[in-house]
């Protein structure tokens, strides 16, 4: 039987948009033909087949979507770019390269991420193109349950979205929703996207059993893109066999990035971040600008190393989640030479909160391996109940700064109550300041720190003369754990005859002792 074009209105026959801007003018007749006889606000499968689509993932059906796209004419009010919806069926399309779409507000949407299908013939250069560098989009891009398919199994080295907006993009820039984009050697790159990315069940795989050397997702700002990037959620994405999940390059303003439940399994890291944005001179760059708000809710990490590896970021909150780092058996090179391998690494970040993060470590991992890294450029760092399972030897747990450059800032860098729940060996805390707040360490020694910085230790020593010199304990680099005398109690054991306490410094205590008394107890309060 033959399907005519449905002509019905879009609120009888059509299931909740994903865009903002359709409402209005989709209340005109789908199928909204011009004179030209390509043009359409809304093109379901009827209209494409029409005009020569095949839909059987053979034929290059790029030149009939193309032309839609190119004469689309209806606009809303608040904004000039022409709209386009493609409401596609349960199909596999075939492209010979990329749908170029800046010049429209468009959505695609399909049936499912698996049910419709886009494919890009070998030998292409990606599915769709929303913008370029030299013609910046200015409208929006929707996608709803659809696949975008490389061709070649192998990944043919390109790239499976690209998007590049324009500073006068709307406010409401992008929404993927159960969006799939597998074999690419880089999933999407995205550019400049000035506001409100909301992204949710989202997957990005990699070809097969092969690392990728981009990221599933590329994520730039431009320098001097005066409108600034912001607010971009992603909900429940995977991304798998790349180097990285997401990599930022920022040059201009980039602030809101939230992930809630997402999973990483890669190379390396799941999120890294290079910042060196301009947020108000607009000629040069500004290094002390910090990229505000990193949250990071419930998400599993399994990679090599560097999960978070974040620069000039703050506001960062890392609730929850499960990281373990896989075994470098091939001896794969540590990305920027750094020293080790590293689950998280904070460089010039401030305000930093890990809430009950679970770190594992595998049996048999290697021991130059450390779990939490915060240079000594990075203030405002704090790490409670941190659930630590390590079934072999590493370098450290927390990691705070250098030895040869260590924070000048005092109980800037905290670890609170964490729950040693497997440890095989190695430092728990290497404060390479000695000036941090390290509880883990005083509470080995029988004492305690507060996250204010309260030190508390306790101790005895066996009397050796009527006055005597104690020393007190140190930490585990070396450093006195007191910044200024601290409060000292002493009690004597073995005679009634009270112990005199004659002078306190950060180092040491200096008691008289009656000849009675065999040992001494003490207790040392303070900062």
């Amino acid at each position: 039987m033959t399907r005519r074009p449905d002509t019905r209105t879009n609120a009888v026959n059509r299931r909740t948009m994903v865009g903002l801007g359709l409402a209005i003018p989709l209340a005109a007749p789908a199928a909204a033909a011009t004179a030209n006889g390509t043009a359409a606000l809304r093109v379901d499968e009827a209209i494409l087949r029409q005009h020569g689509a095949a839909l059987d993932g053979h034929t290059d059906d790029l030149s009939v979507f193309q032309s839609f796209v190119d004469h689309a004419s209806t606009a809303t009010p608040d904004n000039s770019c022409p709209l386009i919806l493609f409401d596609l069926p349960a199909c596999t399309i075939l492209f010979s390269g990329p749908l170029q779409t800046g010049r429209c507000n468009i959505t695609v949407r399909g049936a499912g991420q698996d049910l419709t299908l886009f494919i890009m013939r070998t030998g292409g250069q990606g599915l769709l193109q929303h913008g370029t560098e030299q013609h910046p989009a200015s409208g929006y891009l929707q996608l709803q349950d659809i696949g975008f398919h490389d061709g070649n199994p192998k990944g043919s080295g390109c790239t499976g979205i690209s998007i590049h907006f324009a500073e006068n993009a709307p406010q409401s820039a992008m929404t993927w929703q159960g969006v799939a984009l597998r074999k690419w050697t880089q999933g999407a790159r995205v550019v400049n996207c000035p506001r409100n990315w909301h992204c949710e069940n989202v997957t990005v795989f990699g070809p097969d059993f092969a690392l990728q050397s981009g990221a599933g997702f590329g994520i730039a700002s431009a320098p001097r893109f005066a409108q600034g990037c912001f607010t971009y959620v992603f909900i429940n994405v995977l991304v798998a066999n790349y180097t990285w999940g997401w990599d930022y390059d920022i040059q201009s303003p980039l602030e809101g990035q939230r992930f809630y439940s997402c999973t990483c399994y890669n190379g390396w890291g799941m999120v890294r971040a290079r910042v060196h944005a301009t947020p108000d001179a607009r000629d040069s760059l500004d290094e002390s600008y910090r990229s505000v708000i990193w949250y990071f809710m419930e998400c599993d990490w399994q990679g090599f190393g560097y999960a978070l590896d974040l620069v000039h970021c703050r506001n960062i909150i890392v609730r929850g989640g499960f990281y373990i780092a896989n075994r470098n058996t091939d001896h794969l090179p540590i990305p920027d030479a750094r020293p080790r391998r590293r689950y998280m690494s904070f460089v010039g970040c401030g305000d930093i909160l890990l809430d009950g993060v679970k770190f594992d470590v595998f049996a048999g991992s290697e021991p130059d391996l450390s779990l939490v890294y915060v240079d000594a450029s990075s203030d405002h760092f704090r790490a409670r109940d941190t659930n630590v399972l390590s079934y072999a030897p590493i370098h450290c747990a927390f990691e705070f700064a250098d030895t040869d450059k260590p924070n000048p800032q005092r109980n800037t860098l905290s670890e609170i109550d964490t729950v040693w729940a497997a440890w095989s060996g190695g430092e728990k805390v290497r404060d390479n300041g000695g000036n941090q707040i390290a509880q883990t360490s005083a509470r080995d020694l029988g004492g305690d720190m507060t996250a204010a910085g309260r030190i508390s230790l306790q101790g005895s020593a066996k009397v050796t003369g009527r006055q005597m010199q104690i020393a007190l304990p140190r930490r585990p680099g070396g450093q006195p754990w007191f910044s200024k005398p601290p409060v000292v109690m002493v009690q004597g054991q073995g005679g009634e005859a009270p112990v005199n306490l004659l002078d306190v410094t950060i180092e040491r205590i200096i008691v008289k002792a009656d000849s009675k008394v065999t040992n001494v107890m003490w207790t040392a309060v303070g900062e």
